[in-house]
């Protein structure tokens, strides 16, 4: 051992007990014995020991190097802080017998100490053995030498565990690729390595100003010259430092190491028991002499690698193992992505459920949830768009007041890019046609109005007529009979408020006529109810409503309203609609210039035949193939919206 590692460890206490029974902080304990055996029964006593049975991912770190080289007292300070978490020993002999383990929670990594090279398992066929199960179960590998200069047995034995890892693992590794559509070199696949060095005397690999070259290409140049390879590993780096006073900096290694396990390229962080059960295949597997058996065994889980999946919209890989999505994990990738107009994938995101640590996605709506389908369109001729949270209700209506409305992402929502995965409909289906179903809300409410059908017309203007009334009138869905003669009202029959009182009243109980100044109605004679006409005005003029009701005001308020709804109508009906369409086109319609003949009937389009799009399919159909209105619930639609004739004999697929 050298006198640099003595001097450091001069300071430290030592004392035969083993390592879980020296401190109450992170704990290593024997995982593989000297006999290859496995020390754990099950998954249960895996994750006890490791305590980590609330983590969801972990990665695998695992070290070699000769005996002495300090291995146990450079995973102790890189991982622990210096705690003496994996048991280190001043004698020449190795202090580490078969394989150790430990858990680091700050990254998320199992550690590995191995017994020394030179170590008890002399045997070259059952070290072999045990290199080949760390190998395989490892994300990173350190080799870890204490030399001046790199010696060719370094370099031979980490080409050795290549050969022998491609030897062995190639036939699962290439029946895991085609498995998870794994589009990369099976090279990639292999654990990371990071070589270090640390010297006293002599420069670090790269500084040599008579040796031109960076430190990695010239470790690689070293394994060419000797005719060797690292092809099994996904990356070979050096990392160097040299100590020339106690004690070792290890600060790089730390940072290699960071970068290491936040790369999620090909591998990515899973389940502890899934550890277990791979470390548990490959004892099952690799027992006995090592044999040539072609046989593809499953030892690696698939869970091991990276989902191939990949973000439509900025082409990133999902950072999540494979299968995540049978336990119900979503995709996810780090950094932002970019918005592709054809995914329309930017969502609106409820601030006060985000600040509360939920995600609940919002999209534009004619009508809240809880509104009947025609007062729904009746507040969205009046309102405007409604913005609904399924936790916090209705947050936000585009035109709630007569000015001064803000921006919702200013006061209720935030705006977020996300990225969209092949499959994965978790906020499309209802957010990429959402300008559209306000498009074909309002049109269906001007249609409908204008065709004179009775009940959507009583009840948009029952509902208008709510909205500019004083605050003194009975709300009309709270009239059920007349005020004066108590008779029911009917569908058909018309309610009437006495502008003095404010209730409702029929045409024969309200037929007489008076001014009521005091009201706000200026001299002008208005409808007023039998009783308030025999007492000449309203019972209470003093009263808070009428000072809330200035001469004018309800005029003033009559006139806006009438303007706004006039305006959204004219800009409805006279506003360039192809250009309109082309912005809110869902991305499942097929574009007009594509559409040459009716889907249905196959009949050739011409210039002047109109083209429809069926909300169900998206195809393009002439009028008479697409002459049905129903709801399309699985596009988004709750109201009745147009389809052709196909899609509404199949309603079960609506």
């Amino acid at each position: 051992m050298s006198d640099i590692l003595m001097k450091e460890m001069e300071s430290l206490s030592f004392s035969p007990l083993k390592p879980e029974q020296r401190h109450d902080g992170p704990r290593s304990f024997l995982l593989v014995d000297e006999q290859e055996n496995l020390q754990v029964r099950d998954e249960t006593e895996f994750v006890d020991k490791l305590c980590c049975a609330d983590v969801a991912g972990v990665k695998v770190l695992s070290i070699f190097g000769n005996t002495g080289d300090g291995k146990s007292h450079t995973l102790n300070h890189i991982l622990f802080g210096g705690e003496s978490v994996f048991l280190t020993s001043k004698s020449p002999s190795s202090c580490t017998v078969g394989v150790w383990a430990a858990y680091n929670s700050t990254l998320g990594l199992v550690a590995l100490d191995t017994e020394g090279l030179l170590g008890s398992a002399s045997n070259h066929n059952q070290r072999m053995r045990l290199l080949l199960k760390v190998l395989a179960v490892s994300d990173v590998v350190i080799y870890r030498t204490r030399a001046e200069r790199l010696h060719n047995d370094m370099f031979h034995f980490l080409s050795s565990a290549s050969g022998a890892y491609l030897k062995y693992f190639t036939p699962e590794l290439r029946a895991l690729s085609n498995r998870c559509g794994l589009d990369v070199p099976l090279s990639s696949l292999g654990p990371a390595v990071i070589v270090f060095q640390e010297t006293t005397h002599t420069e670090l690999l790269g500084q040599d100003p008579k040796v031109a070259g960076q430190a990695d290409t010239l470790l690689q140049k070293r394994f060419h010259d000797l005719g060797l390879g690292t092809e099994a590993f996904s990356s070979v780096q050096y990392v160097g430092t040299q100590t020339i006073t106690p004690p070792t900096d290890h600060s790089k290694l730390l940072e290699a190491v960071k970068q290491q396990v936040k790369n999620t390229h090909t591998r990515s962080p899973r389940q502890p028991g899934i550890v277990f059960h791979a470390l548990e295949a490959l004892s099952d597997r690799f027992c006995g002499e090592l044999a040539d058996d072609r046989t593809v065994y499953s030892f690696f889980p698939d869970e091991y690698f990276t989902c191939s999946a990949v973000c439509l919209s900025c082409n990133v890989r999902c950072k999540n193992g494979m299968n995540h999505l049978r336990d119900r994990v979503p995709h996810m990738a780090d950094g932002l992505c970019q918005f592709a107009h054809q995914y329309n994938n930017k969502v609106l995101i409820c601030k006060k459920c985000y600040e509360g640590g939920r995600e609940v996605i919002v999209v534009p709506k004619t009508s809240a949830s809880t509104d009947n389908p025609w007062f729904g369109l009746a507040k969205y001729a009046w309102a405007g768009y409604v913005l609904e949270c399924a936790s916090c209700g209705v947050i936000y209506r585009s035109r709630q007041y007569w000015m001064g409305n803000q921006n919702p992402e200013s006061s209720v929502v935030r705006s977020e890019i996300k990225h969209v995965w092949e499959g994965s409909d978790t906020f499309l289906t209802t957010h990429q046609n959402a300008a559209q179903r306000v498009l074909d809300g309002m049109n269906y409410m001007i249609q409908s109005v204008s065709e004179y059908s009775t009940g959507p017309t009583k009840a948009v203007t029952a509902w208008l007529t709510d909205q500019v009334a004083p605050t003194y009138w009975r709300p009309n869905a709270e009239i059920t009979t007349c005020h004066g003669c108590q008779k029911p009202f009917q569908e058909m029959d018309r309610k009437h408020h006495c502008r003095s009182c404010g209730e409702g009243f029929c045409q024969p109980c309200s037929s007489h006529r008076m001014p009521v100044p005091e009201r706000g109605w200026g001299n002008s004679p208005v409808r007023v109810c039998e009783a308030c006409y025999r007492q000449g005005g309203p019972a209470d003029t003093n009263s808070q409503v009428c000072k809330m009701e200035p001469h004018g005001l309800i005029a003033r308020r009559v006139t806006e309203v009438a303007q706004s709804t006039l305006d959204m109508v004219t800009t409805a009906v006279d506003y360039p609609l192809c250009f309109v369409k082309d912005v809110a086109r869902p991305d499942y319609w097929v574009p007009d210039q594509d559409i040459t003949q009716c889907h249905e009937c196959s009949k050739a389009f011409t210039p002047v035949m109109s083209k429809h799009h069926c909300r169900a399919c998206g195809q393009g159909v002439c009028g008479p193939c697409s002459t049905n209105n129903v709801p399309v619930p699985s596009r988004g639609w709750d109201h009745p919206v147009r389809v052709c004739n196909s899609c509404h004999s199949h309603p079960n697929s609506l």
